[in-house]
């Protein structure tokens, strides 16, 4: 059952875009990751709470009991941890029973202990204790894994998985792509231009024999490439690829500021990618055509490509490799 859908929303500022073209359903006790930029962010939780107003598109909310972290959102750091969740018991006029709970949030040991005198993982925890609290129907958090300790990750993914077993469904917003997968069950990429596109994941078992292998191999009619991160596999689109840069022999496939190590070879991507606009300017990169902003020269024998974006990431380009080049690109 969808308790939030968006269908092609927008959100304009002095005829600039915050948000454009998003649409997106929110099942019941769905586990939902969205890769966008923090200032992004801010704007997709109020229009989803209902505190912003949106520009065009439409939004049918299911439910009304909402409850948003963002990043820069503090705590009453001069309170016990008791006292500042007994103060939002009060405030949300909650039954859950503060006591009983602590345990599932590790935060048994740390009670009575004043919030400034935290660490940091420890006040994430606090701060999804807060929202459980309010027994919300949607839960909306920003990057909860960011700074925190390996210890701090797992203690903070075993909280997420008890919130969620009370029927809470929760929505993840992060700028780094692993931090997603760690936390999400569907995870989206937000492109400026077309709005949300979903990742294909694959959650890959521990061992796979190989006649299960060949029995579930199905032939792809469009062109994904796969990339492997921990336990998963992900898929990229031709088109959402940057470049490749191969790095310590392993073809790493660049999207927007972030690597993913691919399953293959720079030859074999080079075989696969050709025919989607992409070309070897060099025997260390591949790049995706459409991405090429200028072509400098900062010498006779060497050339330099500048691709698009705030970044103006530069590949070298060999003098061999010009006129193809050129020809390419039909400059």
């Amino acid at each position: 059952m969808s308790i939030i859908s968006l269908d092609k929303v927008t959100k304009k500022n002095n005829g600039d875009y915050d948000l454009k073209n998003i649409t997106l359903n929110i099942d019941t006790g769905s586990k939902i990751g969205i890769k966008m930029p923090p200032t992004i962010t801010k704007t997709l939780f109020g229009i989803i709470k209902g505190t912003l107003p949106i520009s065009s598109g439409i939004i049918n909310r299911e439910v009304n009991s909402i409850v948003y972290e963002l990043n820069d959102d503090g705590l009453y750091g001069s309170y016990s941890v008791k006292k500042y969740l007994k103060l939002f018991q009060k405030i949300f006029n909650s039954s859950v029973n503060i006591p009983d709970n602590l345990q599932e949030f590790s935060l048994e040991d740390v009670e009575n202990t004043k919030i400034k005198e935290l660490s940091n993982d420890q006040k994430k925890r606090v701060s999804l204790f807060r929202m459980f609290i309010s027994s919300s129907d949607l839960i909306l958090i920003e990057s909860p894994l960011t700074n925190l300790t390996d210890e701090g990750i797992e203690l903070y993914l075993k909280a997420v998985d008890f919130v969620r077993k009370s029927g809470t469904t929760i929505l993840f917003t992060s700028y780094y792509m692993e931090e997603l997968l760690l936390l999400s069950d569907e995870v989206y990429r937000y492109n400026d231009h077309t709005g949300l596109e979903k990742t294909d994941i694959i959650n890959e078992p521990s061992t796979v024999s190989n006649d299960n292998k060949m029995d579930k191999f199905q032939p792809q009619k469009n062109l994904k490439i796969a990339c492997k991160l921990a336990d998963k596999t992900i898929f990229f689109n031709p088109d959402e690829i940057d470049f490749i840069e191969s790095i310590n022999s392993v073809s790493n496939i660049r999207i927007g500021d972030e690597y993913y190590p691919s399953l293959l070879t720079m030859n074999e991507l080079e075989q696969k990618l050709e025919n989607f606009g992409f070309y070897r300017c060099h025997r260390s990169y591949l790049v995706n055509l459409q991405r090429i902003s200028e072509l400098i020269s900062y010498s006779r024998n060497s050339y330099t490509l500048i691709l698009k974006g705030p970044t103006k990431e530069k590949l070298p380009l060999s003098r061999a490799k010009m006129e193809t080049l050129r020809k390419l690109i039909g400059a």
